[in-house]
């Protein structure tokens, strides 16, 4: 269907064209010598000009599927304009007659008219009319083209979602399937009241889990679900965590996609913490940085192993939040795992800054420095990981 932005432009074109004959009789008729009817020069070039838009609409429409598609193809449709064309041509010529006759100027016969028009003008229809069919057939392929790109830009945002979704689900089970495993190891340890506390906080996180249908979420909500797996791993745990969350109140609103910062705790608590024997510290920190949300979050751990490397880390939870910043932001991300100069290790990623539309919630304060609990017999019995984060 021709949209009405062609439609609105081919008439202002042939108003355009109409009016510069006007001028150019009006022009030519006060030259030194001339003689000119006015009245009956306006009578034939006005109707002339002026009834090729509604005859443009209408090539226009009948023609609008009538695009090549292969090579062969152009003979085809080629053919199919002829006989559209005498027809064009007659009702416009014929057309333009009956103007002039209402006009009062047609001093002949009306077939006469009509015949002398064809023999005088026919090569002009052919160049109009070509002029016509060709720019219909040109917007007709600019509009499938833009069609395309919307086609394809929605497909594109569909595939990104859809991946989005699959690293989603990647993340949660490894997530859940290292929660369980801390079960496993309180209950083969017999410490049954911390299996007890350590259920209670696994399933209040995999319910809010559940229950989070967005790809993003604001940071404190995103915080919140941080203190409930820290909660779970202090019963793990036992005296040797201590924890803090530290939230600048102009971030907490900020819009970060789901389990941004639960990946960079697990690797600060498996890979950093687990292995001491005596206590460590996890801090997470989060503020704005101009046009930027940074999260940090830091352990006083063994550190990164000689050589390490994001890209050669064996680890799924750092290459899957990558892969998830990625199809989120594009290149406007920043993920870096550096050595602490206290010792440990700061795990730091920056995402753009951008307020959250949902209401906002009761914001949490930072989390304070948790007191040591009574050790759990599970503390001492606690396997390390060996692999790198």
């Amino acid at each position: 269907m021709i949209r009405r932005l062609p439609v609105t432009v081919a008439a202002v074109f042939w108003l355009f064209i109409t009016a510069v004959y006007v001028l150019q009789i009006w022009w030519l008729s006060h030259l030194p010598g001339e003689h000119m009817d006015l009245r009956m020069a306006f009578a034939w070039q006005t109707p002339y000009f002026l009834l090729w838009f509604p005859i443009t609409i209408a090539v226009w429409w009948i023609t609008e599927q009538w695009i090549p598609d292969s090579p062969g193809a152009w003979a085809r449709i080629a053919a199919r304009h002829v006989p559209l064309f005498v027809i064009a041509a007659a009702v416009h010529l014929v057309a333009t007659v009956a103007c002039v006759a209402a006009l009062g100027q047609l001093h002949e016969a009306f077939t006469t008219a009509v015949v002398n028009q064809m023999r005088g003008r026919l090569h002009l229809e052919l160049l109009v009319y070509t002029a016509i069919a060709g720019t219909g057939a040109a917007l007709m392929l600019h509009e499938r083209f833009l069609d395309r790109q919307i086609a394809a830009a929605k497909l594109e945002a569909e595939l990104a979602a859809a991946r989005l979704d699959a690293l989603r689900r990647q993340l949660q089970p490894h997530f859940l399937f290292n929660s369980l495993h801390s079960i496993a190891s309180l209950a083969r340890a017999g410490d049954t009241a911390g299996v007890v506390r350590l259920i209670a906080g696994f399933s209040d996180l995999l319910r809010r889990l559940l229950e989070q249908g967005d790809r993003q979420l604001p940071l404190n909500e995103e915080l919140q679900l941080v203190e409930r797996y820290l909660e779970i791993q202090r019963v793990r745990f036992a005296d040797r965590l201590q924890t803090h969350i530290d939230l600048d109140p102009a971030v907490a609103c900020a819009r970060v996609p789901l389990l941004v910062v639960q990946p960079l705790v697990e690797n600060a608590l498996r890979h950093g913490l687990g292995p001491r024997v005596e206590p460590g510290s996890l801090i997470v920190r989060a503020r704005r940085e101009g046009q930027w949300t940074r999260i940090d979050v830091e352990d006083n751990g063994r550190g990164l192993p000689l050589g390490w490397t994001r890209d050669g880390a064996e680890g799924t939870g750092l290459r899957n939040l990558a892969s998830r910043l990625v199809a989120e932001f594009g290149s406007a991300w920043s993920l870096d795992v550096a050595p602490r100069r206290e010792g440990g290790v700061v795990a730091t990623v920056r995402v753009p800054f951008e307020p959250s539309t949902r209401p906002e919630p009761l914001e949490p304060g930072p989390a304070e420095i948790r007191e040591p609990r009574k050790p759990s017999k599970s503390a001492e019995r606690d396997e390390p990981a060996r692999s790198a984060p």
